[in-house]
């Protein structure tokens, strides 16, 4: 199942006009929604914070979130910059909030955790 919505979302996105997201690469799905960290937003602020952008796209409501995070991987913590909501069919976008949230703690295995591990080592 999860194969299936990713070969189905890589193609709509190959397909769409305005691509937002360069390089997506798969963290997990649960039914109509899929986990992708976009790569190609990943920036260095030093050597233990990074930025990336996480992108939730939601097919059963026709919609996908972008969300800007700040990650310190050695102390394993999160905090949401910003996030986005577009209309998936023509990037519209919905609602922009540029509210930082509190930082969090994220443990190792977990989706934040397999975020992390693409940033740093690669995959696919």
């Amino acid at each position: 199942m999860k194969k299936i919505f990713l070969l189905a979302a890589t193609i709509i996105f190959l397909r769409s006009e305005v691509c937002l997201a360069e390089d997506l690469k798969f963290l997990d799905a649960n039914g109509d929604t899929g986990y992708f960290v976009d790569a190609d937003s990943d920036r260095m602020e030093n050597d233990s914070v990074f930025r990336v952008n996480l992108v939730i796209i939601r097919l059963d409501v026709n919609e996908m979130d972008i969300i800007e995070l700040r990650v310190n991987h050695v102390a394993k913590s999160y905090m949401v910059c910003s996030t986005r909501t577009l209309s998936y069919d023509d990037r519209t976008e919905l609602r922009a909030d540029n509210t930082q949230r509190p930082e969090r703690g994220y443990a190792e295995k977990s989706l934040m955790g397999d975020l992390v591990q693409i940033i740093l080592f690669g995959g696919d």
